[in-house]
């Protein structure tokens, strides 16, 4: 029996270090329960303000240097602007001097051709008077023509 009364103390004792220990559990419950936490973001607010201004200032820059960018690029062109409009002008005046030029010599060769053609009539006429005039005349020429047409040309 002196085990078992030994058991019992030993047990008895760990109840009670049970109880104290529930009873410990119990106000710190109650503590938790009455505590109120406050959340403070006060400070991660402004670490993300700071970070959104550095954002936008980091933005900001780039799109200046864009700009900047795209400015030399426009300036940097190959032709400036003017010099393309001088060139259009260039060749429009070329344009209008070239057909003024085929339409002046395409006309010059028509008057070229009806004079010649008008000379050639004047001739005929003036010398078929002529031949009609002297008929001898006219059958030594015609002698003469076939001579000249018979002979080939030697040049």
């Amino acid at each position: 029996m002196a085990k078992m009364d030994e058991i019992m103390e030993v047990l008895t004792q760990e109840i009670a270090g049970f109880n104290t220990s529930i009873a410990k559990l119990e106000k710190l419950s109650e503590k938790f329960k009455n505590l109120e936490v406050e959340m403070d973001t006060s400070k991660l607010e402004f670490r993300l303000d700071d970070f959104i201004k550095t954002q936008k200032r980091t933005i900001e820059s780039y799109e200046n240097r864009m700009e900047q960018v795209l400015k030399k690029i426009e300036k940097s062109r190959w032709t400036p602007k003017w010099e393309v409009a001088v060139i259009y002008i260039v060749m429009c005046l070329n344009t209008i001097a070239f057909s003024y030029l085929g339409y002046y010599f395409v006309n010059y060769e028509q008057k070229k051709e009806a004079a010649v053609a008008k000379g050639k009539e004047e001739g005929l006429g003036k010398a078929r008077g002529y031949f009609d005039d002297h008929p001898i005349i006219y059958k030594d020429f015609e002698r003469w023509a076939k001579r000249k047409d018979s002979v080939p040309n030697q040049e």
